[in-house]
């Protein structure tokens, strides 16, 4: 197995700073690329020297997280841009593209596939979809590749807070093979549509199904909703961050949860961290923010973290069988 490389698009880069005629440009990596910050930055100034470059420290998680800055351009690495969001600084997305290539491990996954598959990735493998589907296609998969809403950039992605292109062709599927790394888009896609996932690791070559972490998480999930059940103070946490900003949610939450007879306030915030949250002395706190943090950060909380849909199902608004994560749609 070779070491996974990217594509920073060093070139790309320069010529749009050259172009804009940037005095000072801000570099936004997310976690697992802010180990090359240092070497890509170098790279670039070394290009444009009369350039001031600065690399954000701050976390990232998605296209969704645009800073504030003075810089005449930010330069994000590692997503593609949101359709249905406007900026207000000018920002080039670098999709950094992965070198991994998924057809072995795809090739190992044949044997699991039915004849009607949907194939989804992420930002990173998006550039091998075509491949890939010419392969399946070759041994005999009917292959299905859906259309997202406003919030995908292209047809096949999935979004950490957006499963669309998978839903769409749900009805026509009986399986989804997910190309890429990590576990939560897939079990978002198995949540969100009942169809399995097998997973084709384009970086381990490895293939592994999604069920025995599904069935982990939503009893941990149900753990959780019990003890938001018992709650009397919920503070709700409103994002800053652009993409995530969903104000309405917010304030219908807090109407609803008064309308239990619950003390709510809703506190606003960059990134969350359980320090803030500690801070208020809370019950339990519902996050209209990145879904995957209720999901993945749990266990680091020391109060209950919940979902809008979970607050549903503590107040019995909605039936536990029809749970489903969270998700972020156009606005």
């Amino acid at each position: 197995m070779r070491p996974e490389e990217f594509d920073f698009e060093i070139s790309r880069v320069v010529t749009a700073i050259r172009q804009h005629g940037c005095n000072s440009v801000l570099l936004q990596f997310p976690e697992g690329l802010k180990r090359k910050g240092r070497e890509v930055a170098t790279e670039i100034a070394s290009q444009v020297p009369k350039c001031k470059i600065v690399v954000s420290g701050e976390p990232c998680y998605g296209a969704c997280d645009i800073p504030q800055t003075d810089a005449d351009l930010i330069v994000h690495f590692g997503h593609l841009p949101i359709p249905s969001i406007e900026t207000e600084k000018s920002v080039l997305y670098i999709q950094t593209r992965s070198s991994a290539d998924p057809l072995p491990a795809v090739e190992l996954a044949l044997s699991n596939l039915p004849e009607k598959v949907g194939v989804v990735t992420t930002t990173q493998h998006i550039h091998t979809l075509s491949n890939v589907i010419e392969f399946l296609e070759k041994n005999g998969i009917k292959v299905h590749v859906g259309k997202g809403d406003g919030r995908t950039f292209t047809a096949g992605q999935v979004l950490g807070c957006n499963t669309s292109s998978a839903r769409a062709v749900a009805d026509e599927v009986d399986v989804f093979l997910y190309v890429g790394t990590g576990n939560f888009h897939p079990l978002a896609i198995t949540i969100a549509t009942g169809k399995g996932v097998v997973i084709a690791d384009p970086v381990t070559g490895e293939v592994r199904r999604i069920e025995e972490l599904k069935n982990k998480v939503l009893k941990q999930r149900f753990g959780i909703i019990e003890l938001a059940k018992n709650a009397k103070r919920f503070g709700i946490v409103l994002s800053t961050k652009i993409g995530q900003r969903r104000e309405r949610a917010t304030f219908d939450i807090k109407e609803t949860l008064e309308g239990y007879g619950k003390e709510a306030v809703i506190v606003e915030m960059n990134s969350v961290t359980p320090q803030k949250l500690d801070a208020f002395g809370l019950d339990c706190w519902v996050s209209t923010v990145c879904p995957r943090l209720a999901v993945d950060d749990y266990a680091l909380f020391s109060k209950p973290l919940i979902s809008p849909v979970e607050l549903e199902i503590a107040f019995g608004i909605r039936p536990w069988e029809e749970y489903a994560l969270d998700e972020i749609f156009p606005f």
